[in-house]
């Protein structure tokens, strides 16, 4: 009977530690699941990321093209003109214009080169030039619209061509790679009006171009955007040429010079390359929808994002984003749930230690009072680990509703919570516009570390869509707004509780949020001039622009809204109204 008794707590040892073992495979797999999750929540938060920053570009790139056309066809009339100038100085014969004559009108008119262009046959050639490599240069065998539009002004003196520009008895070719002189990038302009046996062409170098492109041009746009997204934003960015990164067509290339308008790079720079960024690029061209990979470059891991563009013909926008980040807080958040699981785990196995050693002391006892206190402590073990894995299986559960409900902010609370981060907020913002979501969740913040309570009654925008650039405007307006109720009711004299409340909605076509404050009233003769530049009424002003809403104000009337206030003794409310 006493060998019977000693062999049965042996047997429910090896029970014990049977479930405390399925117990820590559960709590494995669940930590499995939740790096699965979150590695998925992360990755789509960047490639969001990426998708904004490429939209941006796209916006950024078409308004600088749009400058930079603006600026050629300047520079293409100040050629016309600097044309007509020479004509007035030249010999109608071109026999009886020399290179000198030529070389002292182009000093004074402040322009690199003229040639003077005649027929030769079936050619049109340079017959007088200020650079001598212009001098019998042949044009009849320059692609595209070049020769085309010289046998048009010689004809009719006017021009009828896809590219360039044209103007009375003129025509200007697109910025591109000298044909005399390869190491150069130039503008030229060529003028006919019948009164002359030669076509005029004035030209210059690209010099003041180039200058604009780097000061606000596409390629400073790009840069902007590389360097203003530093968590987890684009490290580089490359507009692809796609019929010349792709090889269907062949650069022009001459005196180990490429062609200017042949670059396989349009914008920006590409130097972190992959095999496989040709196929995607064929990809993007076939399907017209954005492809994406991951890549190891120099043992690192990037995402790149293709994106379809149009410009004057399609091009690709190629991204390319360090995912070395991401992976590095997936790491972390798996290193604090993994101390979290061992700690728990720990004291599990420290549970059944001290409960082993309490029943053997009780070994001695009789056979009923052993059976007893060894049912008691392993009810109550299993008791344990029951609630223990009913709570990670809840935790799973919680976790895959919330990013399939794509609630990325409750996601990030609750895993907070669940690997023991202590926030000063739990308050969860559903406006289902991420920007102004994220810009009320911030200001909550603030407004606990102030000491203020800040109301916030938004209803969930579902109905509202917003672009990236509105979202954007929207955001500097409403935190202007709440940034000066927190000022007004900190510097207030009366002693109350500081409340601001913000309320927003959406009705018929139009957007309208409000944002009230029990600080001191504004003076009546302040009302006025509360929208001008400069103008404030905070005590420290020297510290405020006092363009906060007067930038308000812009931006409300670029969207054709209104924007009122109300100051009563007992509060203020400034009403922003924008139309959809």
């Amino acid at each position: 009977m006493n060998k019977s008794q000693k062999a049965k707590p042996k047997i429910h040892l090896r029970s014990s530690l049977f479930i405390l073992m399925i117990s820590l495979i559960i709590v494995l797999l669940t930590d499995s699941v939740f790096y699965y999750y979150t590695k998925r929540m992360l990755t789509s938060e960047l490639e969001t990321k990426l998708q904004l920053i490429a939209d941006n570009v796209a916006i950024s790139i078409k308004h600088s093209r749009s400058g930079e056309k603006y600026v050629e066809n300047l520079i293409g009339q100040n050629l016309r003109t600097a044309a007509i100038a020479a004509q007035y100085r030249l010999d109608p014969d071109i026999e009886k214009v020399t290179n000198d004559e030529l070389a002292e009108i182009s000093k004074d008119l402040m322009i690199d080169h003229i040639t003077l262009m005649k027929r030769s046959g079936d050619d049109i050639i340079g017959y007088k030039s200020t650079e001598p490599k212009e001098i019998n240069m042949s044009t009849k065998t320059w692609s595209r619209d070049w020769f085309k539009a010289f046998n048009q002004l010689l004809d009719t003196t006017e021009t009828n061509v896809k590219s360039g520009q044209a103007l009375p008895h003129y025509w200007s070719g697109p910025i591109n790679t000298s044909m005399s002189d390869p190491q150069y990038v130039d503008k030229w302009g060529y003028y006919y009006d019948g009164r002359t046996n030669y076509i005029l062409d004035p030209y210059v170098h690209d010099t003041f171009f180039q200058s604009y492109q780097r000061e606000t041009g596409v390629n400073a746009v790009i840069n902007e955007m590389i360097h203003g997204y530093t968590d987890h934003g684009a490290k580089e960015i490359a507009v692809f040429n796609p019929p010349i990164f792709l090889k269907q067509q062949e650069q022009f290339k001459k005196e180990g010079y490429t062609w200017f308008s042949d670059r396989e790079i349009l914008f920006g720079t590409y130097t972190m390359k992959d095999s496989r960024d040709q196929e995607m690029v064929q990809e993007v061209m076939k399907s017209k929808h954005m492809q994406q990979m991951f890549t190891e470059l120099n043992g690192k891991t990037y995402l790149k994002m293709f994106i379809p563009l149009q410009f004057d013909s399609p091009v690709v926008i190629g991204l390319t984003a360090d995912y070395e980040q991401v992976q590095s807080s997936i790491y972390q958040q798996q290193i604090r749930l993994l101390l979290l699981i061992g700690t728990t785990a720990f004291f599990a196995f420290l549970f059944v230690i001290l409960s082993i050693r309490f029943m053997n002391k009780r070994r001695e006892a009789t056979a009923e009072s052993v059976q007893e206190v060894y049912v008691d402590h392993i009810d109550a073990l299993f008791r344990s680990m029951k609630e223990q894995r009913h709570d990670f299986n809840n935790h799973v559960a919680t976790i895959h509703s919330l990013v399939h409900l794509k609630e990325y902010g409750e996601l990030d609370r609750y895993t907070s919570e669940i690997i023991g981060e202590t926030t000063a907020l739990n308050d969860i913002i559903q406006i289902n516009v991420p920007a102004l979501s994220a810009i009320v969740q911030s200001k909550v913040i603030q407004a606990v570390e102030r000491k203020i309570t800040f109301i916030h009654e938004v209803a969930n925008l579902k109905k509202v869509h917003l672009g990236a650039v509105k979202a954007t405007d929207m955001v500097r307006m409403i935190s202007n707004l709440i940034d000066n109720a927190f000022d007004a009711v900190a510097a207030s004299h009366k002693d109350t509780e500081r409340i601001v409340r913000l309320i927003g909605y959406s009705q018929g076509s139009s957007l309208t949020f409000q944002v009230i404050n029990n600080g001191d009233p504004i003076p009546g003769d302040c009302l006025e001039r509360l929208f001008e530049p400069g103008f404030s009424t905070k005590k420290d002003s020297g510290q405020h622009t006092g363009l906060g809403l007067s930038i308000i104000q812009t931006l409300v009337n670029k969207y054709g809204g209104s924007i009122h206030v109300n100051s009563l003794p007992t509060e203020t409310c400034f009403t922003i109204s924008i139309p959809l």
